[in-house]
């Protein structure tokens, strides 16, 4: 394992194991002190400020009845920053649900909602119109997609959606996003206690930009996406299905960004965004999910 003895502030730690998972670039590590579990996360000093805000958002939770990391310390030593918080126990959500896909995860979802609505109502903020964020993503991605000269079913009309229904974006309310919200950074542990972990970034915008994530795990569980939205709202407004079927359309020109540029990658990314449209119909005309049925 990698020598940590520069960082003074772990000498009081013991190093339990190198933690692989994850696509932060920063190392991790699970350390063990007087009976307790901690993460450790070191990365090059030129993220500094990112991590910076990073580490000082858990402030705003810390006090919250939330059940997420706990900011220890944060500091930098030699060409690296790093930071202490404490581990939240629990398996992902995903490998269980990956694991076994044919039980019902309604009340699993539930949770999950739960957790979420706590997380977004730690404080509203009011930066930059959220309408003009989007319509400089909707630029980017519209751009990224076109420049790879090919198309995936019903493109078009997920196209004409978005630009025909931007009035939707207008006076969004904006928090602190977890910013990479899935169910592989939401733990359960033995006795069923949900716990939220791997926020990404400093993300502030519309709440429900949050639910991206739900995209992915319908493809094995659509019960755990309907207890999901649940759990958040009770009873989801109307309003909340006409933004998220735009934010659907929106995804799926997004995840075709993080393309290799290889013709294979490409192809599984173009599958990708065609199972996130057709949630809303094979010519995206529903009104409401499939799976919300």
């Amino acid at each position: 394992m990698k020598n940590l003895d520069f960082i003074t502030d772990i000498k009081s730690y013991r190093v339990i194991e190198k933690i692989a998972e994850g696509h932060s670039g920063d190392e991790k590590y699970k350390l063990e002190k007087n009976g307790n579990f901690y993460l450790l996360r070191v990365g090059d000093k030129m993220n500094l400020p990112e991590k910076k805000k990073e580490y000082e958002r858990l402030k705003v939770y810390a006090d919250k009845d939330i059940n997420t990391h706990r900011p220890i310390v944060f500091g930098t030593a030699r060409d690296k920053f790093y930071s202490i918080v404490s581990w939240v126990n629990g398996q992902p959500i995903m490998d269980i649900i990956k694991k076994d896909v044919s039980q019902n995860y309604y009340q699993l979802g539930k949770k999950v909602g739960i957790e979420l609505k706590k997380l977004h109502l730690c404080g509203q903020i009011s930066p930059e119109d959220w309408q003009n964020i989007i319509e400089k993503r909707v630029d980017l991605f519209f751009k990224n997609y076109h420049n790879l000269s090919t198309e995936f079913a019903c493109s078009k009309c997920a196209e004409q959606y978005i630009s025909e229904n931007f009035g939707l974006m207008k006076n969004r309310p904006q928090v602190l996003l977890h910013g990479d919200f899935h169910w592989g950074n939401c733990v359960v542990d033995k006795i069923g206690n949900v716990g939220i972990i791997d926020f990404s970034g400093n993300n502030i915008g519309d709440p429900w930009y949050d639910f991206g994530g739900i995209l992915w795990a319908l493809e094995y569980s659509e019960s755990f996406a309907n207890g999901q939205i649940d759990g958040y709202f009770g009873t989801p407004p109307d309003e909340f299905w006409k933004v998220f079927k735009f934010y659907t359309a929106l995804y799926a020109f997004e995840h075709l960004t993080y393309s290799s540029g290889t013709s294979e990658d490409i192809k599984n990314h173009i599958l990708n965004a065609e199972r996130m449209i057709n949630i809303f119909g094979e010519n995206f005309e529903l009104e409401m999910p499939i799976f919300r049925k």
